[in-house]
């Protein structure tokens, strides 16, 4: 910095760079030269110095940080007192919420420094209901983009962990038949189903280049969901991420391969 001010200096304060006025006598005495050199030397002297103050003021003075009305903290706590406000703003009843926030904190998502575990649930489940952008969250919240981005990975990451304890059949055997299958109108057509299957198109954000193969029949970019549910209402396999245009055939063809060890089965024999 010292040395970039002196080159500066050095530079305006250049006597021989100066343009004098045609006014100035050429037999103008020593003594008024060096009077005019002087006064060279003092204002570049200044204006290095005005240039200095500028620069020195830029890096320091920084946009005050906003302050909010109320915290993140603070507006799921408030969201979550009124029942209809809960279910509008996270996709889910009060008890739900609470549930899950007890449930994660078990598959390893901890608070941070200014951000608990409900505020982190909370900021999850308003980008994934809206959806929200992070810089949205950012200004509602009250965070940076990173710490939003990390918190968000954080449940993410907990959610992924409490799927593979979920998502899968109650009873992996399937040794006792359910006892809606034993109703009239099922048995005994029904007698050795063991879940239905279908699959469902969820709308997805693409990039433009690849837009055109997650465009499927619905006319919208899109994820092809495949999922497998038992009689009680309850997911037992999941599978994301496929293409909107891919056929539910294809999904299913390929998860009997890639997923076999996994893919619930009947029982042998049946």
């Amino acid at each position: 910095m010292k040395l970039w001010l002196l080159v500066v200096s050095m530079q305006m304060c250049d006597p021989y760079e100066h343009t004098y006025d045609d006014e100035m006598d050429a037999h103008t005495s020593d003594d008024e030269m060096d009077a005019h050199t002087s006064n060279d030397e003092t204002d570049g002297e200044m204006l290095v110095a005005l240039y200095a103050v500028d620069i020195w003021g830029r890096h320091f003075s920084r946009a005050p940080r906003r302050t909010l009305v109320e915290s993140g903290i603070q507006w799921v706590q408030r969201t979550l007192e009124i029942s209809n406000d809960c279910f509008d703003m996270f996709r889910m009843r009060r008890t739900v919420f609470r549930r899950l926030h007890d449930t994660v904190q078990n598959y390893g998502l901890l608070p941070s420094r200014g951000v608990s575990t409900m505020e982190a649930l909370g900021i999850f489940l308003w980008a994934c209901g809206g959806p929200q952008s992070f810089r949205q969250i950012r200004n509602k919240f009250g965070h940076s983009l990173e710490t939003i981005s990390r918190k968000y990975s954080d449940v993410l990451n907990a959610l992924y962990k409490m799927s593979s304890d979920t998502i899968k059949p109650k009873d992996p055997h399937f040794v006792e038949i359910h006892h809606r299958l034993r109703e009239a109108r099922f048995w005994p057509h029904f007698k050795d189903c063991i879940g239905a299957i279908d699959g469902s198109h969820f709308p997805a954000a693409v990039p433009a280049s690849e837009q055109a193969k997650y465009i499927g029949r619905h006319g919208y970019t899109s994820q092809n969901v495949m999922a497998v549910c038992d009689f009680d209402m309850r997911f037992t396999f999941v599978v994301t991420g496929w293409p909107g245009s891919v056929h539910d055939t294809r999904v299913l063809q390929d998860t009997l391969i890639t997923y076999a060890d996994r893919f619930p089965h009947p029982p042998e024999g049946i």
